[in-house]
């Protein structure tokens, strides 16, 4: 609760920034807009090049500077350092009747001021595939592709930067990862469909780590039953997941259980799906364990949103060979205030523990953004994280504030 408080008050502290930001930018709105629009198209075509159908392009180029108070991610004798970040994103896209295709790199080079031992270049690929086979019949294929030194809360979205940080163990150290999935589904009735899905994931740890890599596969299918698209839509899940450590230990979980999607008006809805995963764990033991998962979306319009979840269960991630028994829950508010400015507000919130060595940890990650749309190619943005982690190591966990400006050009 202290740390929520102290995340509260510093909202006072952003709002000044955030009054500061709208100034300078209305000064620079100043400028003739559509010369600026101008030179950004022109020079965006420059690099831009169409090949039977695909169009191929510099999509977004952005600079932005960040002051970190805890760049090493620790309890004590922390550093803190400004980073100037430079970002570049690539786009192929092509557009058919019943076909697209779009492959986007993001590559993000991070310099720090007094830590350049730090200095980094972060990748994200992207690729998405749809084919229509029919209009009852479809897949979709997606595969992403990261490479980080540490979670960083200024190059990635709120939801990988929680995700990277909750039960991961130990400070900075280089991560890759693929993720993979495929989903094909059948309108096999008026009312009933299927899908058969399948995931998998390696993640690989360098940089003097001694965290084993790690080969996650997971098939499953969905039936869905929908009463009607604005009321009420049922699902079946079922999913087998097989996580492999390159120490050769390994877990099983079978997962199974029903949803709902129920539209309670046609602006707020609630998901819920609970179930049971039988777990063969890495020590051998056979657990039985329950899962929830829930959350309601309010869409007030196309300028607000609102949406608060809760998740509960026992799972495996790619940082331990063990179990980790957690429960996470988060709210998001996004909110256009004007034409063009836009603010968010985000809360996570994360308990967990694992299973076999009795570590523990809660991680809270609160977040608040603004962005202003200076011309239509150019957009201008200003965000405050607040992270904070608590575990049972002696001397472990941390907390830090990042502040983040930044200018992006795109179209």
């Amino acid at each position: 609760m202290n740390n929520l408080v102290r995340y509260l008050k510093t909202i006072s502290t952003t709002c000044l920034w955030v009054a500061i930001f709208t100034a300078a930018l209305s000064n620079a709105y100043a400028f003739d807009e559509n010369r600026i629009d101008l030179t950004i198209t022109r020079f965006l075509d420059s690099l831009s090049y169409k090949y039977k159908g695909f169009d191929i392009k510099v999509a977004e180029v952005s600079i932005g500077e960040a002051y970190d108070d805890n760049i090493t991610f620790v309890k004590e004798d922390k550093k803190d350092d400004f980073t100037t970040y430079l970002g570049l994103v690539l786009g192929v896209n092509y557009k058919g009747k019943t076909r697209t295709f779009d492959l986007t790199g993001h590559i993000n080079s991070i310099t720090f001021a007094k830590n350049s031992d730090f200095n980094n270049v972060t990748q994200h690929i992207d690729l998405n595939f749809r084919n229509e086979f029919s209009k009852r019949d479809r897949i979709s294929l997606k595969n992403v592709f990261t490479y980080y030194e540490s979670p960083e809360a200024s190059a990635s979205g709120e939801d990988d930067y929680f995700s990277q940080q909750f039960g991961r163990v130990g400070g900075r150290f280089e991560y890759y990862k693929n993720r993979f999935h495929m989903d094909y589904s059948n309108d096999i009735a008026k009312h009933i469909s299927i899908s058969m899905n399948y995931d998998n994931e390696i993640s690989i740890f360098s940089g003097g780590t001694v965290r084993p890599d790690s080969l996650l596969n997971r098939p499953g299918f969905d039936l869905k039953y929908v009463f009607s698209p604005t009321a009420t839509i049922f699902s079946l899940s079922y999913s087998f997941t097989h996580i492999e450590f390159d120490t050769d230990n390994n877990a099983i979980i079978n997962s199974i259980g029903p949803g709902i999607r129920q539209y309670i008006t046609k602006k707020l809805y609630f998901d819920g799906k609970t179930g049971v995963d039988f777990i063969d764990s890495f020590d051998d033991k056979n657990l039985t364990k329950p899962f929830f998962l829930t959350s309601l979306t309010y869409i007030m319009n196309e300028r607000t949103q609102a949406r608060i979840s809760f998740d509960k269960r026992y799972d495996s991630n790619p940082y331990v060979e063990d179990i980790f028994n957690n429960w996470r829950t988060s709210f998001s508010l996004t909110r256009q205030i004007l034409e063009r400015l836009g603010c968010s507000l985000s809360i996570r919130y994360g308990d967990g523990v694992y299973v076999s060595n009795d570590y523990a940890e809660e991680l809270l990650v609160g977040g608040s953004s603004l962005t202003y749309q200076i011309s239509r190619n150019l957009k201008g943005s200003l965000s405050y994280t607040y992270t904070d982690l608590n575990n049972n190591v002696e001397n472990g966990g941390y907390s830090k504030n990042t502040v983040f400006i930044g200018l992006t050009a795109g179209f």
